[in-house]
């Protein structure tokens, strides 16, 4: 049975907590930041934010701190993960040590309802309250186990808790909001520690009914302030101390999110909320009865940013906006306003999450994922590719360019560009980010040139080669010049240049000419004729190269195809005698060829005229090479062209599908480029323009840096408001997108609102309720129809009140030529629990109009459609409790044909073939099979296990992978062993159990990389998942003689790597639901085994050499050495 491989994609984006202090030393300013699984580290500096290290955590951060003990001048950070482990770290001596480490949780606890809190009292005792009834409170020593004692605490509703500072390290104040029959009250309590109780200290009675949060001010000011939706409150920490409100037009039902501390004496605070306003909450300070405290205050408006989760000001007005629902930014204050803004953008720190919805669609022969992300004004639409993104740095609009050289002249860096175009050539010169078109030298410009560099180079040269269609020139700054013509007239087609050297290969028809410059002792210039060659067929393309294909050292061969016989050959230079001829296994005519030598491995490439490129491994010292593998890189001829990137030489493929052909573990990876089209491309390094390359679609030269190979590049679309589902209609070229919108005060633009046509409709009801009693709904939803290319708002139909889309697929029917769009909406009054009624409607996007939407049919139906599918040309429908299948009619109305009611909530569904997957809210997965003949749903199997689900998807048509609400991931397979019940139904029976860490949101059957045809390692059945933490995610299964190799080589890392928590691999990963717990089985850790590969080398192959071979297939690798390299390709799957 093949073994589940689950590894991260892209890792989690959602900042889920933030901290400044002084981490990795008492002088350093740190911004800690979590995210997912890990946590990251970065030093301020007067350049920027520089990275540190990234902390592996094993667990979902919940929360994190800084606290600094007695007597230390560093800070330690305190993490707590979401299974409640908690950890004290320090740096020392560039290394992350756990100080201390254990668990939390209590056996015998019922979790707190509505809050979570920790708070860190400045003697370093940590309170946690977690579990209903007590507080947890915390005393740790470096070098011991976390010792812990819990307080009684019995208080209803409480809202916020925290230490207060009172400048006394004894004296232990606890701060809280809680609510009772009689209002919402403010209390300081004390904690005695010998007793370890909870002593009332003092109450501020009926405070606002909206407060809930409060914020510590540090002393010697001391107390607390109290944030609620229209006031603030500032409250002394002593007995009888002052009491200040404070209201402001500024806070008209605000709704807090976070807040940060500007100064260490606690007189400015920023403020943030969930219009993604930035406030400034400023104290006036005097002396009061018992010393310092606060004698009014006043709220200034900063700007907007994202949604903040959690803020930090860092130092000279620079400020971290860490988001959940959007996008992370770092931000700067300015004295002046700009717009009405205080605030500017310094830097965006790109997230993806939560992930609502996912699809996958296929650009310009090109995988992609498209995602519904973030929420509110945040929300958006992202694009996510694997491959290599190009940064463009400046442009310049020239049409019809079909070459591009760079020129060094006399100078160290490249100070000319020569462009040819069809007819023309033009010499610009590059002045710092300027280009100017000019005269150089003899540079021929009534034609175009096929070839130009510097020669003898690279820096410094003083001569410089043209080569066009009837001559080479030969030319020196000094004015001299020379040329070399065919003979007879005949004019050149291919050219090929090692410029250093002055080596020149040129095609004439079918003849090959080996030319070599020269300067004469007395400076004069010349080019020798040393060989030429007329060969059977006609030339179609050459490459002149050596051994590495070193272009510091001069040409040992070429190799070259021929036209109409199919055939390549490796030809000997000087005397152009052929050394190795082979049949090309294709009958397309070869466009270009390139023998290049990457990694210490010589390579043969050849693309063919359509769009197919083949490649052999060469070996130079017998002229043979291995056999063909071909790999398809466009739909049109492409062109190779040699390229250098941070000092390391790849291929680009210029096609309507570019690519760049690097190589990994000694074996080639295709990496698509982000851009849809490169006719030519060449390397250029300038004084405004370093190591960046000069690219060209045929409309504009774009010049661009390479960002790393092989990375996931995200692009996205402001929405403005949440986007909740996502269809995508080919024969349209359309995005189908439901959203829901909240009006707000401030001006925003909605890409509802922003459509070129609008409708709407409300469902036809009749309801018992009258809505014209009901408060206004918040929120509007509505249905898109986008662009695919544009990502441009086509048409947005509204629905009626309180009526939300929640689900939509495109999909044909039987009988019926025509794509339509499906959507499910739901009635969704505040006060019910269940929704009564929905509706599903159809659309048809107009074949001549796009913009228009027509609304063919609408059905109600009792409850929520909450997930549509496509079953053999009718509608499957889950709808509350039941799974209903329609069909489409004659009269193009839906027809409800079966249903199927043994479900709580079914919240997913998944088509193959005739069966259906269903996710139910509490009843984990069940298995349906649609019988035409009957016209019935049979429930096939189900798993019993109580698993509270969020998604599911086919692995196999009996084996499903299912993602539940407590951030687990599981596998069942039919057991067809025996069946349980008399009418044969059969057990979904589990088959793996995995701690994922985060909610897996959405699953989708789908790859964004291509398998390698040389992958030492196979895989099948790709599932993507996008998760509420941003990440993507992806389960691949592996045939089971490699089951015990992968579980070998996880336990060998696992043993080794000491992980800042303290606890064991499979203790992190083991799968909890309440007090259920199963050890983790069926699944392999990827992202742990894949951890190898960022060790020192030697490290890695020293912790292989631990791997245990027992039981292994015999033809499975146990050199460590190969065993990393399988380990290498199972992280160029994704």
């Amino acid at each position: 049975m093949p073994i589940s491989y689950c590894v991260s994609s892209k890792k989690a984006s959602v900042v889920s907590e933030s901290v400044v202090g002084n981490f990795t030393g008492h002088e350093h300013v740190n911004l800690i930041v979590a995210r997912g699984n890990r946590i990251d580290v970065q030093l301020v500096s007067p350049e920027g934010l520089k990275n540190v290290c990234e902390i592996p955590i094993y667990g979902q951060v919940l929360t994190m701190a800084l606290v600094r003990c007695k007597r230390e001048k560093r800070q330690s950070l305190v993490v707590v993960t979401e299974k409640w482990q908690m950890a004290v770290l320090t740096y020392r001596d560039g290394k992350v040590i756990t100080r201390t480490a254990g668990a939390l949780a209590d056996q015998s606890g019922r979790a707190s309802d509505n809050l979570f809190s920790l708070t860190i009292h400045r003697s370093g005792l940590v309170a946690i309250r977690a579990y209903e009834g007590s507080v947890k409170m915390i005393q740790w020593e470096p070098g011991t186990d976390v010792r812990s004692f819990n307080v009684r605490f019995d208080y209803p509703n409480v809202s916020d808790f925290k230490f207060i500072d009172t400048g006394v390290d004894d004296t232990y104040r606890i701060a809280f909001i809680y609510d009772d029959d009689h209002g919402k009250h403010l209390q300081f309590s004390d904690l005695n520690m010998h007793d370890k109780e909870l002593h009332t200290f003092s109450r501020q009675a009926s405070i606002a009914a909206d407060a809930s949060v409060l914020i510590p001010v540090p002393a010697p000011i001391s107390g607390v302030l109290v944030l609620a939706a229209n006031s603030i409150l500032y409250k002394s920490s002593d007995v009888n101390g002052d009491v200040v409100p404070y209201a402001s037009p500024l806070l008209d039902n605000t709704v807090f999110t976070c807040h940060g501390l500007v100064d260490p004496s606690g007189e400015r605070f920023i403020l943030s909320d969930t219009e993604g306003r930035l406030l400034m909450l400023i104290l006036n300070i005097g002396e009061g009865r018992s010393g310092i405290t606060v004698k009014d205050m006043r709220i200034e408006y900063l700007g907007e940013t994202s949604i903040a989760d959690s803020i930090n000001y860092i130092d000279a007005g620079v400020v971290f906006v860490g988001s959940r629902l959007g996008d992370s930014q770092l931000i700067r204050l300015m004295p002046t306003p700009s717009g009405g803004s205080y605030s500017v953008v310094l830097e965006t720190y790109s997230n993806i999450g939560p992930i609502r919805d996912m699809i996958m669609v296929e650009s310009d022969g090109q995988a992609q994922l498209v995602t519904c992300s973030g929420a509110e004004k945040d929300g958006s639409l992202r694009v996510i590719r694997n491959g290599i993104g190009i940064e463009e740095l400046a442009s310049v609009e020239l049409a019809g360019v079909i070459g591009i050289f760079p020129i060094r002249l006399n100078s160290t860096t490249d100070n000319y560009v020569i462009v040819s175009l069809a007819e023309e050539t033009h010499v610009l010169q590059i002045n710092g980010e300027e280009l100017e078109d000019v005269q150089l030298l003899q540079i021929c410009t009534e034609m175009p040139t096929i070839f130009a560099s510097t020669i003898f180079g690279p820096d410094n040269s003083e001569v410089l080669l043209q080569v066009t269609e009837k001559h080479v020139r030969f030319m020196a700054f000094s004015g001299l010049s020379k040329i070399w013509e065919p003979p007879n007239g005949e004019l050149i087609s291919k050219v090929s240049v090692n410029a250093i050297h002055g080596q020149i290969v040129v095609a004439a028809r079918d003849t090959v000419y080996f030319l070599l410059c020269v300067i004469e002792e007395m400076g004069g210039l010349d080019i020798n004729l040393v060989a030429e060659r007329k060969f059977e067929d006609e030339i179609a393309c050459l490459d002149i190269s050596n051994e590495g294909d070193d272009h510091t050292k001069p040409g040992t061969f070429m190799v070259l195809a021929l036209w109409s016989t199919f055939c390549m050959e490796v030809v000997q230079l000087p005397d152009l005698k052929t050394v190795c001829q082979t049949n090309l296994p294709s009958k397309i005519v070869p466009r270009s060829i390139v023998a290049t030598c990457i990694e210490e491995v010589h390579y043969l490439l050849i693309a063919f005229g359509d769009g197919a490129l083949v490649y052999y491994v060469f070996d130079i010292k017998t002229g043979t090479h291995g056999e063909a593998k071909k790999s398809s890189v466009g739909t049109r001829p492409p062109t190779l062209y040699r390229v250098r990137n941070k000092n390391r030489q790849h291929l680009f493929v210029c096609s309507d599908r570019p690519v760049i052909i690097f190589s990994s573990s000694k074996k080639l990876v295709f990496s698509n480029v982000n851009v849809k089209v490169v006719n030519t491309v060449c390397s250029l390094s300038s004084s405004s323009y370093c190591d960046c390359l000069v690219i060209s679609d045929g409309i504009s030269m774009v010049f661009g840096t390479v960002d790393d190979i092989q990375k996931i590049h995200v692009r996205s679309i402001p929405m403005g408001e949440s986007v909740l589902r996502i269809a995508y209609q080919r024969s349209s070229g359309t995005y189908g997108v439901c959203s829901s919108r909240t009006e707000s005060k401030r001006e925003r633009i909605y890409a509802s609102k922003n459509a070129i046509y609008t409708s709407n409709s409300r469902p036809k009801i009749t309801s018992t309720r009258n809505e014209a009693n009901d408060n206004p709904p918040k929120s509007t939803s509505s249905f898109m129809v986008l662009d695919q290319n544009t990502f441009q708002v086509l048409h947005s139909h509204e629905f009626g009140p309180f009526e939300t889309a929640l689900s939509c697929i495109s999909g044909q029917f039987t009988n019926d030529s025509k794509v339509y769009y499906i959507v499910g909406t739901g009635l969704i009054y505040p006060e019910e629990t269940d929704t009564k009624f929905g509706r599903i409607v159809v659309f048809e996007v107009d074949e001549v109009e796009r913009s228009k939407l027509r609304r063919v049919h609408d059905l109600v139906c009792r409850g929520s459609p909450l997930a549509l599918r496509i079953l053999n040309g009718k509608l499957v429908a889950a709808i509350n409790s039941s799974v209903r299948l329609f069909e489409w009619t004659m009269d193009k109305e839906l027809r409800l044909e079966c249903s199927n009611f043994n479900h709580i909530m079914a919240l997913d569904l998944k088509v193959m073939n005739e069966e259906v997957a269903v996710a139910d809210v509490m009843r984990s997965v069940s298995l349906l099979s649609y019988r035409m003949l009957e016209g019935n749903f049979e429930e096939v199997a189900k798993d019993w296990n109580s698993e509270w689900m969020v998604t599911c998807e086919f692995i196999t048509a009996e084996q499903i992978l299912g993602g539940e609400a407590h951030l687990n991931l599981f596998t069942v397979e039919v057991d067809k062993s025996r069946p349980i019940t008399d009418d044969g139904r059969y057990v979904l029976e589990p088959t793996g159990y995995y701690y994922l860490g985060e909610l897996p949101r959405v699953m989708v059957r789908s790859s964004l990389v291509a398998q390698p045809d040389d992958c030492s390692i196979q895989y099948s059945q790709p599932i993507m998942f996008g998760t509420n933490q941003g990440s993507i995610g992806m389960v691949v299964q592996i045939d089971d003689k490699w089951k015990k190799f992968l579980i070998a080589v996880e336990k060998a890392i696992a043993d080794s790597v000491k992980n800042c928590m303290h606890i064991e691999h499979t203790t992190y990963r083991s799968f909890i639901f309440q007090k259920r717990l199963e050890s983790p089985t069926g699944f392999i850790d990827g992202d742990l085994v894949e951890s190898i590969l960022d060790m020192d080398r030697s490290a890695a192959i020293a912790i292989l050499y631990k791997v245990s071979d027992k039981g292994w297939d015999a033809s499975l690798p146990r050199d460590p050495i190969e065993i990393l390299k399988v380990i290498e390709d199972l992280a160029r799957m994704h």
